[in-house]
């Protein structure tokens, strides 16, 4: 299992937003882009979907930008990663869905509690804890 592109670059922009602190005021996109290096035409579709899926906000004019739409313990890492990517999976066969197989299959179990495992980690991670966390380099 891999965690995409989009992402990797959807958390560390939500990062950056709230290091420059964007959970108590808008930040603009121009500070977000000094501080990550990502496109801004690729940061402004990662911003569309989190704001369609209420996790930022986005305010025009003077004094706007983006800032967290709710608090940082509320937003968890697999919320983010299921608004980027949909549901992580490790095979394309966990729920059943795109398997024949699946009510036969001998392994499934084994790819269902390695979903499990991921979603489970990446739920008990918040954005609160990754502001609490100094960077490691």
């Amino acid at each position: 299992m891999k965690i995409t592109t989009k992402s990797r670059y959807a958390i560390r922009a939500i990062y950056a937003l709230c290091r420059l602190g964007g959970d108590l005021r808008p930040v603009g996109m121009l500070k977000i882009l000094e501080c990550e290096d990502i496109s801004k035409k690729y940061l402004e579709q990662i911003f569309t979907k989190l704001r369609n899926s209420n996790i930022i906000t986005g305010a025009r004019g003077v004094g706007g930008g983006y800032m967290l739409a709710r608090a940082p313990e509320t937003i968890t890492l697999k919320e983010i990663i299921n608004v980027m990517d949909g549901p992580m999976a490790a095979v394309d066969c966990v729920s059943g869905a795109d398997c024949s197989n699946y009510s036969s299959c001998a392994v499934n179990w084994l790819w269902e509690g390695l979903k499990k495992c991921c979603d489970d980690y990446f739920e008990k991670i918040t954005i609160a804890d990754l502001i609490k966390r100094p960077a490691q380099i």
